[in-house]
């Protein structure tokens, strides 16, 4: 009997001690080579979702200059010279958040219906967010309205 209680407490003692070995330094550097990678990979994502939102912030601005333009376009008198379908293209340059955009409309009169003028609205601008790192990227956003003779 006494023997197979000193034969439990030497299992004991070994699993004890097998426990307290703890890492090795190869098993270290795996796991960090593991974190490293995918620390890595959500950096550049972050890279990437920093980008679309600075985009997304230009798209923005250049929808709402366009349609601030097509709003004070539509409250011009109707024989308004920046509504006479003879000085196509109009245009004009706005700025906002460092960046310049470029206002374009075409107007063509009698279109749909007599009366009535339909406005074709582009805005362009110069991207660095688009394209390579090297080179910029020209974007247009594009709007139409019409309006009527009242």
């Amino acid at each position: 009997m006494k023997k197979q209680r000193d034969m439990r407490s030497k299992r004991r003692l070994r699993l004890i001690v097998k426990r307290n070995e703890g890492f090795t330094l190869l098993e270290v550097m795996i796991a960090l080579v593991v974190l490293s990678v995918g620390l890595l990979g959500l950096a550049a994502l972050q890279l990437v979702a920093v980008k679309g939102n600075a985009f997304s912030s230009e798209m923005t601005n250049a929808t709402m200059l366009a349609q601030q333009h097509a709003e004070t376009l539509k409250c011009l008198p109707f024989t308004d010279a920046n509504l006479d379908p003879n000085g196509n293209p109009h245009t004009t340059i706005g700025s906002s958040k460092g960046v310049q955009y470029t206002v374009t409309w075409n107007v063509t009169d009698d279109s749909p219906d007599t009366n009535m003028k339909t406005i074709n609205l582009s805005v362009r601008w110069t991207s660095l967010r688009q394209g390579t790192a090297s080179e910029a990227a020209t974007v247009t956003a594009r709007l139409q309205t019409i309006m009527r003779n009242i």
